[in-house]
């Protein structure tokens, strides 16, 4: 083979390789845009293949399944989906600043945002409960430490999760018309309290005694 046939076959084979990455990303673009509006078993690889402009056979062909392409759109490739730095002292407050203003920029890119869309689907439920554990629970269970730092890591993403869905799912009043800084600020109060304060109630309130003769009976 002459110098000049093994430059062709070089140049060939770097442009199916650069042509191969530009389908796979637009593949997963496409995916992730639609499955951070929508629930993964509403999801088809018809839509995915028509968001994409290709043909629905290369989705399989790159990414093997539904499943597969769905569990590729939660894993950004940098580390801990992105999850802000921060000691116990400041994560609950940062998670929060970082979370508020993804989704004041409609990032349909984040994986927290994709897993809520799908949380009710039947079909996704043991894939999201592994991907949530590994990119999120885990990680923000590390930074805190501590023998109860998985139960400080469950309440603070379950309070990050409810606010996502009262204020961009449901697109309640109140949380809807907030201002960022002004949530932030108080949302990021109560995770902070989760991840660092004190979770056993020092001085338990004791409950009010019924009494039929003070509710009129």
């Amino acid at each position: 083979m002459s110098l000049r046939d093994t430059a062709k076959n070089t140049f060939r084979r770097c442009r199916r390789e650069r042509d191969a990455g530009a389908t796979r990303q637009a593949i997963l673009e496409a995916a992730r845009t639609l499955f951070a509006h929508d629930s993964y078993e509403r999801v088809t690889i018809r839509d995915i293949a028509s968001k994409a402009g290709i043909d629905p056979a290369l989705v399989i062909r790159y990414f093997g399944s539904k499943e597969d392409l769905f569990l590729a759109t939660l894993d950004k490739g940098d580390g801990c989906s992105g999850l802000p730095g921060g000691d116990g002292m400041s994560l609950g407050h940062n998670l929060i600043h970082h979370y508020i203003s993804h989704w004041s920029k409609q990032d349909a890119s984040d994986p927290l945002l994709i897993m809520i869309r799908s949380a009710s689907s039947n079909d996704s439920s043991d894939m999201l409960r592994k991907a949530l554990n590994e990119q999120f629970l885990q990680p923000i269970a590390e930074q805190v430490g501590g023998p109860d730092g998985c139960l400080r890591a469950e309440l603070a993403l379950s309070q990050l999760i409810g606010v996502n869905i009262m204020r961009s799912l449901l697109h309640t009043e109140a949380l809807s018309t907030i201002p960022d800084e002004q949530l932030i600020k108080i949302v990021g109060s109560v995770c902070q309290h989760y991840l660092s304060g004190d979770l056993e109630e020092k001085n338990p309130s004791r409950t009010p005694h019924y009494s039929p003769e003070l509710h009129g009976l």
